[in-house]
């Protein structure tokens, strides 16, 4: 889904209320604990569930954003929220933009681990692809970083930690085969895309998106230009580009019309979404799209 910087007043003067009940509430201490339990707070599902592997039975994990009809930059924090998120000994959240309500939660927060999976994690800076999760290397990391954070507080369960994240990543290990295969198919070829959801998994498959100029607009959430929106529809018309990628999750009449281009053209289309579906872990929802991909590269050789 866009990017949006802009907040309602009414989620502000929340934020601030929230802010006020909770004040001396958020101190603790992070001195290890062998028995009690680790409590994890994650701003978005598929970080719980990475939480949830490797901790195992010593903790409980909360997931904020656990719906695919939640919009994360929309997301209006609650005071039970912020009181999950107060109590957290470990926060896990995004980063770059997308979930900008954990920070102001936990700004007073002391003792408590914050991990930020964009810049803690992967490296990236302000204004890079928020959309992490869509790279493969980014769960491995997470649970490796999960396991050496709750090692802190239970060193006695350090080794338990470990096997559960090595348990996890090897759990993941056909969605690098399968990129891995599609990347020996990909030719290099340009892909469109109609806002850059799916970039990071293009990426390591070996496919070059061909719109960053229409994509980078979309993400600022502003409007594309008359000329990118007519190279997106030449790209079509004339079968410069692979498939088209299209965010199922926000169609706006923009995308219907490219859309439309693209089935009369026969340029096929491959569908994703930005959350996670209801009903379905994280493995099983990146397989689902990847052999998207793999069905269009067999029609295609």
């Amino acid at each position: 889904m866009l990017k949006r910087y802009f907040r309602p007043l009414s989620t502000l003067l929340a934020l601030a209320s929230i802010a006020l009940l909770l004040v001396g509430c958020t101190s603790k201490t992070t001195a290890p604990h062998h028995s009690r339990k680790i409590n994890v707070v994650a701003s978005l599902d598929f970080y719980g569930e990475t939480a949830k592997a490797v901790l195992g039975n010593k903790g409980t994990v909360t997931s904020i954003i656990d719906k695919p009809s939640m919009e994360p930059h929309e997301y209006e924090p609650t005071t039970k929220t912020a009181k999950q998120v107060s109590n957290a000994d470990v926060l896990i959240y995004n980063g770059l933009g997308y979930d900008t309500w954990m920070n102001r939660l936990s700004a007073d927060n002391t003792g408590t681990t914050k991990i930020e999976v964009a810049q803690g994690i992967m490296h990236k800076r302000n204004g890079d692809n928020e959309h992490i999760w869509y790279s493969m290397k980014t769960m491995p990391k997470l649970a490796n970083e999960l396991a050496n954070q709750f090692a802190k507080r239970q060193p006695a369960n350090k080794a338990y930690f470990k096997r559960n994240a090595k348990r996890y990543i090897q759990s993941l290990k056909p969605l690098d085969q399968k990129i891995t295969q599609l990347r020996q198919n990909s030719h290099h070829d340009r892909v469109n895309v109609s806002e850059p959801v799916f970039d990071y998994s293009l990426t390591e498959m070996g496919y070059r998106q061909n719109n960053n100029h229409y994509a980078q607009a979309v993400q600022n959430d502003t409007d594309p230009s008359p000329k990118d929106i007519k190279q997106m529809q030449a790209d079509i018309r004339h079968h410069k580009i692979a498939f088209f990628v299209v965010n199922t999750q926000e169609i706006s009449k923009m995308t219907t019309n490219l859309l439309t281009l693209a089935k009369s053209s026969g340029v096929p289309i491959v569908r994703v979404t930005e959350s996670q579906p209801a009903n379905t872990n994280y493995k099983d929802w990146m397989m689902h799209q990847f052999n998207e991909v793999q069905r269009i590269q067999e029609k295609t050789r």
